[in-house]
C-alpha cells in the first residue's frame, strides 16, 4: 500500500469518508481473513455542518460501515485517525457571528445601566462632605501664688492652697581614693592609741602633742587636744575608763611602723598619775618613711569630697524619685540636697597614706502635691476670666516666678504665671441644619457669616465632586 502524503494545514478542515446510503450499496459479504478497511472518498463539509448533533451522527456513522482492509497496520491507521476525529470535532466549535454580537450588546448595555446607577448614588445619594472648622483662638494669663501645705489633707481653692507629703531621705556613701602628694625627707608614722584612765574618776585632759613613748623609747604625739573620762568604782576598786585618738610619730623614718605595743606618758613620770594614765595600739602603725614619700594632700582631700559628694547626690536623686508617685507633681527648684557630715576617717593632709577613705552623707527633701487637684486649681482661677461664648481647651503653660521652702513648717509657696489657651464655642447642630442642602458658595457665605470661625474646609466625597463648581446636594455633614 502506498505511503500517504501528510496532508497540508488547509486538509485539516476536511475529514475523507464517503456517505453512508454509498456504502449500503456496495456492501458485500466479508470474508474471514480479510481485515477492514473504509474506503476514503475527500469531501469538504465544514461548512455544512451547522450544529452538534449532525458533527455527532457524522462521527458516530463510520462504525457501522467498516469494510475489509488489507492490513493490520491499516486497521489500526484508520482507528487512530477516527478517534482523532472525534477529539477534533468535540472540542471545536464554530462561532454564530450574529449570536457573538448580541451578546456584547447585552453585556455593554448592563455594564452602562450600572455605572448610571453607581452614579447617581454616589453623587446624589451616598455623597457626603466632611467640614473642618477652626474657631477663633485665644487666651487667658493669670498670675498667683500657691502654698502647699504638709499640714492639711483638702484642697481649699478660695485660697490656693493645696495638700503636700514631704518626702525626706538620707545616705552615706563611701569611696577609696589614691594620695597623689609629695614629700621628701620622708614621713611620719601614723596609728591610734586607746589612752585609759585607772587613776581617779575625774576627767583628765591632755593637750595636743602630749607625747606618748614607746617599750623602745619612739615618741608619739596627739594630734589633737582630747579628755580622758574619768574611772568608775565598782565594789570599791577602781574601772578604768577610755577614749581613742591619734597620734603621730615624732620623726620620720620606718622605724616607726611599729606593732601594737603598750605607750607610758613621758609627761606624768615622777608622779601617781605615771601608773594610772597609759596607752594600748590595737593595730600596726604606718606611714613611716625615708627620703621621697606619697602623703595626702590638701587637693586630695578638696577632689575627694566633691568627687564622693556627687556620687552621692545622684544616688540621693534616683532614690527621690522612686518615692514619687505618678500621681503628685514635683518642681525641681523645690528639691533640697546638700552634704550634711564629711569624713576623711581621721586623715589630714600631710598624711604618709598611698590611699584613704572619704564617708559623705547627705540629704535630700521636696514636697511632692496632687497633680490632678493643682490642675483643677488653675482652672478654678482661670475660669473666673472666661467670656460666655469661651471655653478653655488644650493645655496650659507654666513659668515659675519663685519658689519658697518653709523647712520650719514644712510648706512650699510657688509663685507661677499661667498661659490658659481658649476658643469660641460653636454650635455644630445649629451649623449643620442651616447648611443642609446647600451649595458649596452658599456654604462657605454661611461660615464665614459665622464671627466663632476663623477657618473651614469643606472637602466633598466622592473627590470628583471637588472640582464641580456650585454643588447642591443634599449631603451629610461632618464637623470637625
Amino acid at each position: 500500500m502506498p505511503k500517504q502524503k501528510k496532508n497540508s494545514q488547509d486538509d485539516e478542515l476536511y475529514f475523507d469518508i464517503i456517505s453512508p446510503q454509498s456504502l449500503v450499496e456496495e456492501k458485500e459479504e466479508i470474508p474471514k481473513n480479510k481485515i477492514y478497511q473504509i474506503p476514503i472518498k475527500k469531501e469538504k463539509f465544514s461548512n455544512q455542518i451547522k450544529s452538534k448533533e449532525k458533527i455527532e451522527e457524522i462521527i458516530e456513522e463510520p462504525e457501522e460501515i467498516i469494510k475489509p482492509i488489507k492490513s493490520v497496520k491499516e486497521k489500526k491507521s484508520f482507528s487512530s485517525l477516527k478517534e482523532k476525529a472525534k477529539n477534533h470535532f468535540k472540542i471545536k466549535r464554530f462561532i454564530n457571528p450574529s449570536g457573538f454580537k448580541k451578546k456584547i450588546f447585552i453585556t455593554s448595555g448592563i455594564a452602562v445601566i450600572v455605572f448610571s446607577c453607581v452614579f447617581v448614588f454616589l453623587t446624589y445619594i451616598g455623597n457626603k462632605a466632611t467640614i473642618s472648622i477652626n474657631t477663633q483662638k485665644g487666651s487667658i494669663d493669670y498670675a498667683g501664688n500657691i502654698l502647699i501645705d504638709t499640714k492639711t489633707t483638702k484642697s481649699d481653692f478660695t485660697k490656693n492652697v493645696l495638700p503636700g507629703r514631704l518626702i525626706k531621705i538620707s545616705q552615706t556613701v563611701t569611696e577609696v581614693f589614691e594620695s597623689t602628694g609629695k614629700v621628701t625627707g620622708g614621713a611620719k608614722a601614723k596609728g591610734k592609741i586607746t589612752i585609759y584612765n585607772a587613776y581617779n574618776t575625774s576627767p583628765q585632759i591632755l593637750v595636743q602633742n602630749t607625747r606618748f613613748e614607746s617599750p623602745d623609747g619612739l615618741i608619739f604625739k596627739l594630734d589633737s587636744r582630747i579628755t580622758v573620762p574619768g574611772a568608775t568604782l565598782k565594789n570599791g576598786e577602781i574601772v578604768p575608763s577610755s577614749i581613742i585618738a591619734n597620734v603621730t610619730a615624732s620623726e620620720t623614718g620606718t622605724k616607726y611602723n611599729i606593732s601594737p605595743v603598750r605607750f607610758t606618758i613621758p609627761g606624768f613620770k615622777g608622779t601617781d598619775r605615771f601608773n594610772g594614765f597609759y596607752g594600748e595600739s590595737k593595730e600596726k602603725f604606718s606611714g613611716g618613711s625615708e627620703g621621697e614619700s606619697i602623703v595626702v594632700s590638701s587637693v586630695d582631700l578638696k577632689n575627694a569630697e566633691k568627687s564622693a559628694s556627687d556620687i552621692l547626690f545622684k544616688k540621693l536623686d534616683v532614690e527621690l524619685y522612686k518615692q514619687i508617685k505618678s500621681n503628685e507633681k514635683v518642681y525641681k527648684d523645690a528639691i533640697v540636697i546638700k552634704v550634711v557630715k564629711v569624713d576623711f576617717g581621721g586623715t589630714k593632709a600631710g598624711d604618709s597614706k598611698e590611699k584613704f577613705n572619704a564617708n559623705i552623707t547627705g540629704e535630700i527633701k521636696t514636697i511632692a502635691f496632687p497633680k490632678n487637684e493643682f490642675i483643677s486649681l488653675i482652672k478654678y482661677n482661670v475660669e473666673k476670666s472666661l467670656q460666655k461664648d469661651e471655653e478653655l481647651f488644650g493645655e496650659f503653660s507654666e513659668e515659675i516666678i519663685n519658689i519658697k521652702p518653709d523647712d520650719k513648717n514644712n510648706q512650699l509657696t510657688i509663685n507661677l504665671k499661667i498661659i490658659y489657651p481658649t476658643k469660641k464655642k460653636i454650635n455644630s447642630t445649629a451649623i449643620i441644619n442651616s447648611i443642609k442642602g446647600k451649595t458649596i458658595d452658599q456654604t462657605k457665605q454661611i461660615l464665614s457669616n459665622n464671627e466663632s470661625i476663623e477657618k473651614a474646609n469643606i472637602k466633598l466625597y466622592p473627590i470628583w465632586l471637588n472640582i464641580i463648581p456650585n454643588v447642591t446636594s443634599k449631603i451629610h455633614l461632618g464637623i470637625d
